[in-house]
């Protein structure tokens, strides 16, 4: 006898797994680690549980930010997927030598993340992001704006200045992500 996985979710979403269950679960895990680690109510975890548990079932009783968190994750999800299929490419070509993101790598990296949650976060809930201005441009003109945008950074990269002599832009990008390692 085979099981059809596209009944068991729809049996799970009948009877609110995905409406109470898993953000319950999630508000739980999320308010119990950050007491257990905080240690905002002392070293007694019984309390933590109790804090916790009372959070989660408040946070379950208002039905707007469970839709807003069942519409956000999945977005940010997608965004985490594409970052470890980042990760894994710069992975072939590091190697093993690479021992963690370090300087302008890792507040590029911070501020990469940031955006795309920020994205997620708004795309779902507000509609579109974007201001009416930007969404209402023509082919023409965002061609115009991408070819003006590629050769600011061109002459930027160009012209300024280094502070240290020892390579190209590749060689000190690839000397970051390597984490400093020469």
């Amino acid at each position: 006898m085979a099981v059809d996985f596209r009944d068991v979710l729809s049996l799970g979403e009948e009877i609110g797994a995905f409406d109470v269950l898993l953000p319950f679960l999630l508000v739980f895990t999320l308010a119990f680690a950050v007491l257990d680690k905080s240690k905002i109510l002392g070293k007694m975890k019984q309390l933590n549980v109790v804090v916790s548990f009372v959070i989660a079932l408040l946070f379950i009783r208002n039905q707007e930010l469970v839709g807003l968190v069942n519409r956000f994750l999945p977005n940010v999800s997608i965004f985490m997927i594409i970052i470890l299929m980042f990760l894994l490419l710069v992975g072939i070509f590091v190697g093993k030598e690479h021992s963690g993101w370090t300087g302008n790598i890792m507040g590029l990296a911070f501020f990469v993340s940031l955006i795309f949650i920020i994205i997620s976060l708004f795309s779902d809930s507000l509609g579109d992001p974007a201001p009416d201005f930007l969404r209402n441009i023509d082919d023409q003109t965002k061609g115009v704006i991408l070819f003006v945008g590629v050769f600011v950074i061109i002459i930027w990269l160009v012209t300024r200045e280094t502070k240290e002599k020892e390579g190209g832009f590749l060689e000190k990008l690839s000397k970051e992500i390597k984490g400093g390692k020469s």
